[in-house]
């Protein structure tokens, strides 16, 4: 009888070909949509950026150059003036900096006129602009090599629309001013910098590997996601399917046939349970195809598949036990159109949530999505079964808790004619 009764479920879900498209088309189309969408941001990828940065040098660097070693002949030793010709900050900036593999991969450095400053200013593909004023090589030259007190300064003219750039920028020139200034630094105090790389080098550690996971790429992420909040689905889809049958008398007439209302129960139970599972297979068995989501451990995977169908038989029977005890069918639909969506978000399927927040990541592994989503992502970074063992008693206890109170729940057989 109980065979029967689960085959009248499955026949009833099969005969409704919207239902059976959303809880399975669904999950599918939205594995499709954040996979691809979010692919770059799950995996790590930079986004694409181009800088387009422009410097005006309001008086060049050779001449100033010219002018602080006739200035200096009579304070500076004749082989420090020999060397100034690679202590020039500005040909150092556009050379080494922007002018390197790394940064010319981002960023376009334009030589700008000081005629052309204002039109640059106005030109809003211009990520930002560095202006270079004038007498500042000698100065800084005189901070660096005379201890003048006065240290010059660029001044950068940032587009507000280009923030992500902006910031690029202004960490790029904050690095080179500590460059700048630890180089004067080791000037002052007389230490070879040479010296200083070479005892740097010297300096040994010791490298331990603490836990190397397999990377967990968009399309691995949600399919779980999209799998383990879409399968609560079917608890509700039997739920309604339960409500129906009572208002139309058929778990009267099953009752009247002296069927036990506990092989009913367990009919609505081991239906769910089934469902549940044949719904994971299905999407994930997609995924293996299409998108080559792969399962290190299978042992492990059945386990978890199996803990979580458990929990959601148990919300399935639950559901209907409240519904009939209630004669409505709200706490079904609040399920289904409200405490799903709460579910999901806590338990990660959307976004990691968790990964922000320790107190989110446990309150998301308290409801049955979310620790069967851990589970299975667990199990995709190559850990152990053992390391998912926490899951899985979580979810059967869920499931026998939400079993208990559903047999409490469920009308006794006067109560329900």
């Amino acid at each position: 009888m109980i065979g029967q009764i689960i085959k009248k479920q499955a026949l009833v879900l099969i005969r409704n070909p919207v239902q059976l498209l959303l809880l399975v088309g669904l999950p599918i189309i939205l594995i499709l949509i954040l996979g691809v969408a979010l692919s770059s941001f799950m995996n790590g990828e930079s986004p694409t950026i181009q800088v387009k940065l422009g410097i005006v040098e309001q008086e060049q660097e050779d001449v100033q150059l010219e002018r602080f070693s006739e200035d200096k002949k009579g304070e500076l030793p004749p082989a420090v003036l020999n060397q100034l010709d690679n202590m020039l900050p500005i040909q150092r900036l556009k050379e080494d900096v922007f002018g390197s593999d790394e940064a010319t991969k981002y960023i376009t450095l334009e030589e700008i006129s000081p005629s052309d400053k204002e039109k640059v200013l106005d030109d809003n593909t211009y990520t930002a602009l560095i202006e270079v004023p004038d007498n500042f090589t000698y100065e800084i030259l005189e901070y660096s090599l005379l201890a003048e007190e006065k240290q010059p300064s660029l001044q950068l003219f940032t587009n507000t629309e280009h923030q992500l750039g902006v910031s690029i920028v202004d960490g790029i020139l904050t690095q080179y001013q500590e460059q700048l200034t630890l180089q004067t630094f080791l000037q002052e105090e007389a230490i070879n910098p040479e010296n200083l790389e070479e005892n740097l080098q010297n300096v040994t550690g010791d490298v331990m590997t603490l836990d190397q996971q397999v990377p967990i790429s968009s399309k691995d992420y949600y399919t779980v996601g999209m799998a383990v909040m879409n399968v609560l689905f079917i608890a509700s889809a039997i739920g309604s399917i339960a409500f129906l049958e009572k208002s139309i008398f058929v778990f009267d007439r099953i009752i009247l046939a002296n069927v036990s209302r506990w092989v009913y129960f367990i009919g609505i139970l081991l239906s769910g349970m089934l469902f549940a599972f044949l719904h994971l297979l299905i999407i994930f068995g997609f995924s293996w195809v299409v998108f080559d989501v792969t399962w290190p451990d299978l042992l492990g995977f059945t386990f978890v598949t199996m803990s979580y169908a458990v929990a959601v038989g148990g919300i399935a029977v639950l559901l209907t036990a409240l519904s009939y005890r209630l004669h409505s069918e709200v706490i079904t639909n609040f399920f289904s159109n409200i405490l799903v969506s709460l579910m999901a978000l806590l338990g990660g399927s959307f976004f990691p949530l968790g990964d922000s927040s320790a107190f989110i990541a446990t309150l998301g592994n308290l409801t049955p999505n979310g620790a069967g989503m851990s589970a299975y992502i667990s199990l995709l970074r190559g850990n152990e079964l053992s390391d998912v063992t926490d899951h899985l008693a979580f979810l059967l206890l869920f499931g026998f808790i939400s079993i208990v109170i559903a047999a409490w729940s469920f009308p006794k057989r006067g109560a329900a004619l």
